[in-house]
């Protein structure tokens, strides 16, 4: 990555001031946000601060921003950043920087972030990993976003069930030098890559150097369909604790991997989607200070008529007592608060049943005999 420079300059895009924030470019009526005094020289964010800071950062800021970073903290940073932020990132940077950028992900992440690059950058984007990382990226997009063929990793430690316990581990050292990043079980795969147990690493070193796989692995894995929802991949983690779990095709061959940090954003992801249900409006599907004015009345506007619809069949229910209203004034003393009242019992019930939802404690039509027997 080229040393920033050293002397002051406009970052195109951006309003002066070297990282002089705002929510976003569109938001131009915003005044400008007081940061750390290190932001009036060319010394930039550290770490700590650009974790921070990067939600309230303009594009360009975060550009700058990003490009200031010791090259050890930038690698970091860029891992840890979410898909769609890797994106509108990589794409902003300078075209002799976003290769070296683009390869330092694993196959899984870099699938993600073409999902969420503009469609006319996508290809360019791709054509800068090397072949075989490219083709396993292929294979990722070939998926829905939304199953759990679309979250893992191709990348696994695997070994044969008839190699002996040394042979084992000096091909596991291998597989860790020459493309595997973390190595969380070892699957015990057959000649045709179907899936025949896992073994850890304690039972590895443990076990005689002799012996052979087959004779220590664990036979009953716990696995998932490649075409299985992400929620339900997001339980059975919630259920078993498991670090990672293989996906696996209608033959039982090993697709990749899911694993637990796979599995968080997927969480958060279901998480926020329920709690803006509960609001009664659709997912936004992008954070809140991102999304245009235009998307987000198309997200609410149809949830606020249909209850402004409802609340008139309240005011036609009054006017059919107009009569007893008008020789007892009093009563209509009573319908703010019985209108009230009934607008917190809702808000109160909603994110209940809702959540109950999304746990599986509550089925839906399976349940309904229950309530009604009940009422």
């Amino acid at each position: 990555m080229p040393e920033p420079p050293s002397e002051e300059k406009p970052v195109p895009g951006s309003r002066r001031g070297p990282l002089i924030s705002t929510v976003s470019p569109e938001d131009e009526e915003r005044g400008p946000l007081t940061l750390s005094p290190a932001l009036e020289t060319k010394e930039g964010l550290s770490l700590p601060e650009l974790r921070e800071l990067w939600m309230i950062l303009s594009p360009a800021e975060r550009v700058e921003a990003f490009r200031l970073l010791p090259r050890v903290d930038s690698e970091e940073f860029f891992l840890e950043l979410r898909a769609r932020d890797h994106a509108e990132l990589l794409v902003a940077l300078p075209a002799e920087e976003q290769r070296a950028w683009m390869r330092l992900l694993p196959p899984d992440d870099a699938a993600d972030l073409a999902q969420n690059a503009p469609a006319e950058q996508r290809e360019r984007l791709l054509a800068l990993l090397d072949e075989p990382t490219r083709k396993e990226v292929n294979a990722l997009l070939a998926y829905a976003e939304d199953e759990a063929g679309g979250l893992m990793n191709p990348r696994f430690a695997r070994v044969r069930p008839d190699a002996t316990v040394d042979e084992a581990i000096t091909y596991l050292r291998r597989q860790a030098r020459e493309r595997l990043g973390s190595i969380y079980y070892v699957y015990v795969l057959d000649e045709q890559q179907r899936l025949r147990g896992v073994v850890s690493f304690r039972q590895l070193f443990s076990a005689a150097t002799g012996r052979r796989v087959a004779d220590i692995m664990h036979r009953d894995v716990l696995s998932v369909r490649e075409d299985q929802d992400q929620e339900e991949v997001g339980n059975l983690f919630a259920q078993h604790g498991f670090a990672a779990i293989p996906v696996v095709d209608a033959e039982n061959r090993v697709k990749g991997i899911v694993t637990m940090d796979d599995i968080v954003e997927v969480v958060q992801e279901e998480a926020t989607e329920d709690a803006q249900k509960m609001g009664g409006l659709e997912a936004l599907d992008a954070p809140y200070l991102q999304i245009s004015f235009r998307k987000m009345l198309q997200k609410r506007a149809g949830w606020l008529a249909a209850l402004f619809l409802g609340e008139m069949l309240t005011a036609t229910a009054m006017s059919h007592f107009e009569g007893e209203i008008a020789r007892a004034v009093v009563l209509a003393m009573f319908v703010p608060l019985i209108i009230s009242s009934g607008g917190n019992s809702g808000s109160q019930a909603a994110p209940l049943v809702i959540r109950a939802l999304a746990l599986g404690e509550v089925a839906l039509l399976a349940n309904f005999s229950d309530i009604c027997g009940s009422a």
